[in-house]
């Protein structure tokens, strides 16, 4: 309808933020178009996208995908359908050939899309999921993609989209504004609260200054007047006048009033204005529903029976899984799909895909189709979805268990919601696992529960929600159906949480439960554990030794795990990497009590082991090695420090550990540091820094913001540098590390007052003391001197 695509142009008061957005891009920002419901926000961005493809310059390459309210939960799935659309451009293939990307990023593409790349097994199989990695790969393409032309992204109703896709958004926005030619990413939202999803992404991209907002209001009575002129010429006062008292404005219900001004004659295809028909009061917003219940009245029972079917589907439907909803043969389907184009109730988005012309139209309907009727489509959908997709249920499985638990069948809900919720963790989308098995969990038999809550505590660990994952985690282990696999993965999970929110004495308890188990691999968990949780807690590193040292000889004394060749390779199985874990973590006590040359051997050590497999927990450890090598190399002066940084460094590009780089570029910059080349060094502190931040690494950022202060007394910048300890001091003691706290205050000490670094010189002494953190000893003696 030309009425309402007039709306975002200049005859309705549009221009202005059209005018706007075409200058945004290209900012480094994420600029969302945010207004309530009928404001014409995605049309906006549709008219500037058509303009932008019609420039005479070279046009951008756009992608758009969607977000929708049935399909929140599915992770990354407007992510998904840019990328679809891109792929199913008929120039994808050459312009595919052109991209230089690494196979490690084509394999974290192909976890969203399969069709994007070819993976071969290596790339693809043994990689575990990891969200970090994921995100960068998706940056890498769209980076090579803009490096051949202009790049747009669209995000359309991004206040139905799921928290991974916020995340990715979040970061391809922060990544790209890095570029020397930034992408451009845009979104349409109506306004959100604060604490939303949503809300949490805009406010933070907000502080740093990586966010334009572009509301939308309602329209001005000029704006309306100048449309109504644009109607009708001769009639135009008394047109706009009705139009802009009926509507309020909102160019959504505006449209609506032009269309049934048409229908019931009062405006003439010449622009006549027949003011004898024209109400003299106006049609207020809330009869707005009424015109629309006129439009469905006329509908044959065929015709009818697809739209309540297609309502049960959302905004945009698929016609296969309508027709079938509906009961009706496909030449039946068909005849009805027709009628409803024809009352323009329905549009084409392509040949398969439909939309309702807008929500107005869809809430209606919704209302007249009844509870009881509304679950029995719920469930069939959910039924034609399964029959159609059998061959990709995995993809589906969210959207289905959302229509079966609409639908009021639980347990079809919880089977789904299983499936869905092992996708999710496989694309590393942590929120969406999580809530996808907690609604599994509802309705799972017991016998099959413990699996469950472990898969769920392992989700709410990598979604960051420990206490949940602990309680989570010891259900699990109190369950009486459980298998040793289960137990030993419910273990070692609850271990991690508790460790990552420095519950110290409670990994203790728990591995003291678990000790004298009868099996080897639960015994070697909780010996682990044990060490791992002294060795940080740092007031027992005889007894931490003690530990690491008992699970490795457990290790290579229990003939059952040398003879099962997937618990060295298997990542799932995780006992074969806990033997390098295991060499590291005793190197790292190693280190603490000034054993240089000895923690040296051990992480040689270490790297040698892990160098055996090829799987992430193997690889992680190989970097990790490189890492400490390189580090305690460089502090018993020995040239092949730089080497062996140099080599993680390449390693954790080449398999996109980009988690582990904030450690690299920090040991990277101290030998830099220490080589007197203090450009060098700052460098590579600020880019671990930005790495850390951007990937939430707590106690890398309070290191390197430490690093940092290093820098700058370098440079004799003395407040800056003091400002620099005093924020790192602050987040260590906040995370409760001990090593790194007691070692940033003997920096701190010497730019101090007399009285805030005797202050600083006690509690120092108490850390080092007590957590016998040798190597630290020199450093105080020699301040405790002066």
């Amino acid at each position: 309808v030309r009425a309402y695509r007039d709306l975002v142009t200049e005859h309705a008061g549009r221009a202005a933020e059209l005018r706007r957005l075409q200058e945004s891009v290209g900012r480094g920002q994420l600029i969302l178009v945010e207004g309530e419901a009928g404001m014409g926000k995605s049309r906006l961005v549709e008219t500037f996208l058509a303009a932008a493809h019609a420039a005479d310059a070279p046009p951008p390459l756009i992608l758009v995908g969607r977000a929708r309210e049935l399909e929140s939960r599915l992770p990354y799935q407007p992510i998904i359908e840019a990328l679809r659309g891109l792929v199913a451009e008929a120039t994808w293939p050459a312009r595919r050939a052109g991209l230089h990307l690494s196979p490690v990023w084509w394999a974290e593409v192909a976890r969203l899309l399969p069709e994007v790349a070819d993976p071969t097994p290596t790339a693809a199989g043994l990689r575990a999921p990891d969200e970090s990695r994921l995100w960068e790969g998706v940056f890498q393409l769209l980076a090579a993609l803009a490096v051949a032309q202009p790049l747009l992204c669209f995000v359309d109703d991004l206040h139905w989209a799921d928290a991974a896709t916020l995340g990715l958004l979040g970061y391809l926005v922060r990544q790209s504004a890095a570029q020397q030619q930034p992408s451009t990413f845009l979104a349409a939202s109506r306004p959100m609260p604060p604490r939303s999803e949503v809300g949490s992404l805009t406010q933070a991209l907000g502080r740093e200054d990586r966010l334009l907002r572009l509301p939308l209001t309602r329209l001005e009575a000029d704006a309306v007047m100048e449309l109504a002129r644009s109607l009708s010429p001769t009639y135009g006062y008394p047109l706009g006048n009705w139009l802009y008292r009926s509507s309020e404005g909102i160019p959504l219900v505006l449209a609506e009033l032009v269309r049934y001004a048409r229908s019931e004659q009062m405006l003439l295809p010449d622009g006549t204005v027949n003011l004898n028909r024209l109400p003299t009061t106006p049609v207020v917003p809330p009869t707005i529903y009424a015109l629309t219940q006129v439009r469905l009245a006329p509908l044959s029972d065929a015709a009818r029976r697809v739209l309540d079917a297609a309502v049960a589907t959302g905004r945009e439907f698929d016609f296969e899984v309508v027709a079938r909803a509906a009961a009706l043969s496909d030449l039946a389907a068909l005849d009805a799909l027709d009628e409803l184009r024809t009352a323009r109730l329905v549009v084409a988005l392509d040949q398969q895909r439909f939309a309702f012309d807008h929500s107005l139209t869809m809430e209606v309907a919704y209302q007249e189709v009844g509870e009881l009727r509304h679950r029995l489509l719920h469930r069939r959908v959910a039924a034609a979805l399964e029959s159609i997709h059998d061959d990709r249920l995995d993809e589906v499985a969210g959207l289905i268990a959302e229509h079966y638990a609409e639908g009021g069948q639980p347990e079809l809900a919880a089977k789904y919601a299983r499936r869905a919720g092992q996708r999710a963790a496989r694309l590393a989308a942590w929120k969406s696992a999580v809530a996808f098995f907690r609604q599994a969990l509802d309705a799972t038999p017991p016998a099959e529960q413990a699996a469950l809550r472990v898969a769920l505590g392992s989700a709410q660990i990598h979604a960051g929600e420990l206490a949940a994952a602990a309680d989570t985690l010891r259900a699990a282990l109190a369950m009486r159906e459980i298998t040793l696999d289960t137990l030993r993965a419910a273990l070692q999970g609850l271990g991690e949480a508790l460790i990552l929110q420095a519950r110290y004495a409670d990994v203790i308890a728990l591995a003291q439960q678990y000790a004298g188990h009868p099996h080897a691999g639960i015994r070697i968990v909780s010996e682990f554990m044990w060490g791992a949780a002294l060795s940080l807690e740092g007031l027992d590193l005889a007894e931490a030794a003690s530990h690491l040292a008992q699970a490795e000889a457990e290790l290579q004394n229990v003939p059952e795990l040398q003879n099962v060749p997937e618990l060295q390779t298997a990542p799932e199985a995780g006992i074969g990497s806990l033997a390098a874990q295991v060499e590291f973590e005793l190197g790292n006590i190693d280190a603490q009590q000034d054993r240089l040359p000895a923690a040296v051997a051990r992480y040689a050590r270490t790297l040698e082991m892990a160098q055996a497999a090829d799987h992430d927990d193997a690889i992680r450890s190989q970097i990790l090695a490189y890492n400490n090598l390189a580090y305690h190399l460089h502090l018993l002066n020995d040239p092949a420090a730089m080497p062996h940084i140099q080599a993680g460094l390449a390693l954790a590009r080449d398999k996109g550990m980009v988690m582990l780089l904030p450690y690299l570029l920090s040991t990277a910059g101290e030998i830099a540091l220490a080589q007197d080349d203090i450009a060098a060094a700052e460098v590579a502190f600020s880019q671990a820094l930005a790495h850390a931040q951007r990937l939430a690494q707590p106690e890398r950022i309070a290191g390197l913001t430490a690093n940092l202060g290093l820098v700058a007394q370098r440079r004799g910048q003395t407040e800056l540098a003091v400002h620099r300890f005093s924020t790192a001091l602050a987040q260590a003691d906040a995370i409760h590390a001990r090593f790194l706290a007691a070692q940033i205050r003997l920096w701190l000490i010497p730019l101090l007052p007399a009285e805030a670094a005797t202050e600083q010189l006690a509690a120092a002494r108490a850390i080092i003391t007590s957590g016998q953190y040798r190597r630290l000893l020199p450093q105080l003696a020699a301040l405790e001197a002066v």
